[in-house]
């Protein structure tokens, strides 16, 4: 079995491919509900790898704000991010089956811009052990 920080490292590992997919997509005028998916997914790992590093139990969920809310016991700060990660909500889940959730390139800009700020601060959370 894996111990805490190793699943942490994974998850952050996995992160930073769908940070890199996302980068991929916008470079190459992807679909942006799958650019948007895959944002939303960097965040997600993140805030499971910050939790699974400081040993903390997460629900297997793609909701971000439970998942900010558990994060917030460790890293206050982290706070700040609520409204970008409220806008991130129906990438994960919603906009995959809903044609008529498509997010508009602004959008996704935005997000995409927010979403660097956010892992710079979250991969800065880990211990350097649990980093990719």
């Amino acid at each position: 079995m894996k111990s805490h920080l190793d699943l942490a490292k994974a998850l952050a590992t996995k992160a930073k491919h769908d940070l890199e997919m996302a980068e991929i997509g916008i470079e190459h005028d992807a679909p942006l509900d799958t650019i948007s998916f895959h944002l939303q997914q960097t965040v997600e790992k993140l805030l499971k790898a910050l939790l699974a590093s400081k040993n903390i139990d997460y629900p297997k969920t793609h909701d971000l704000m439970l998942l900010l809310d558990l994060s917030l016991t460790e890293v206050p700060d982290l706070n700040r991010y609520k409204e970008d990660l409220l806008g991130m909500a129906s990438y994960a889940v919603d906009m995959r089956y809903d044609d008529a959730m498509y997010p508009e390139q602004d959008e996704v800009q935005s997000t995409w811009q927010a979403v660097k700020e956010i892992t710079g601060t979250l991969l800065a959370c880990l211990p350097p052990e649990a980093r990719p």
